[in-house]
Order: C-alpha cells, then structure tokens, then sequence
C-alpha cells in the first residue's frame, strides 16, 4: 500500500540514469526525490519526504524510501540508505544542487515515469 501511494504522489516525477546514478526529478522545478545506483547506495531528498509524511505518516521513513526503490526499479537491497543531511552530522546537499541536476535532465537518459502501473513490479518492466 505504501508503494501505491508513494506512486500516486510523485505522478508527475520522472527517472533519469546519468553518470551512473538514478535521479528521480521533477521536470519543471527540478525538484529531486531519490536518487540511487545499480549497487542499492540510495540518497533522499529529507526535507521532501518530511513534507510527504505529514500527509501521509511513514512508519519508518528510510525503509519506506528503502522499499519503494527496489518496489519501482528492482534494484538490490541495500543497508545504504541515507537522507541528504541530519543536522548535526552531516550536510550532503551540495552534492545534489542545481546544476547537478539541470546536468541530469539535459545530460541523462529517461528512463520512465514514477506513475503508478499495476502491471510493473520489482522492475520487470525495466
């Protein structure tokens, strides 16, 4: 259900492969929720999913992202699965800026759409 529902709210979000990593963007405000690689290491976007939690409560966050990942793209499971900052620790957010991702939309490969298809599980529409 948590998949479906992740689906139902990033509609509008598009997947793009550049430089080794997946991106999922939006492609009018740029706007990047998730972005992991064929190995499972997986980054979000934490002020994005915070937003979508209030709406729709996540019981683990990270795995909720975790899940939907190997749920929509198939890729392995991976312990790797990091928010790009926690205050007080660490601070990863240069790493996914502007430019980076202006980069990934004129530079990167599409790959498909994040809206919901019944028929598409673990990415064997791939």
């Amino acid at each position: 259900m948590v998949n479906k529902v992740i689906d139902l709210y990033l509609k509008d979000y598009l997947v793009y492969h550049y430089d080794g990593w997946y991106w999922v963007l939006h492609p009018i405000t740029n706007e990047w929720v998730v972005n992991f690689a064929d190995s499972g290491y997986i980054f979000f976007n934490r002020d994005f999913w915070v937003n979508f939690s209030m709406f729709y409560p996540l019981c683990d966050l990270t795995n909720d992202i975790r899940n939907w990942v190997v749920y929509k793209m198939g890729v392995p499971i991976s312990k790797h699965c990091y928010p790009d900052y926690i205050h007080g620790n660490y601070d990863w957010r240069d790493e996914f800026s502007d430019k980076t991702i202006a980069e990934v939309l004129s530079d990167g490969d599409f790959v498909c759409s994040c809206k919901h298809d019944p028929s598409f599980e673990m990415g064997v529409n791939m």
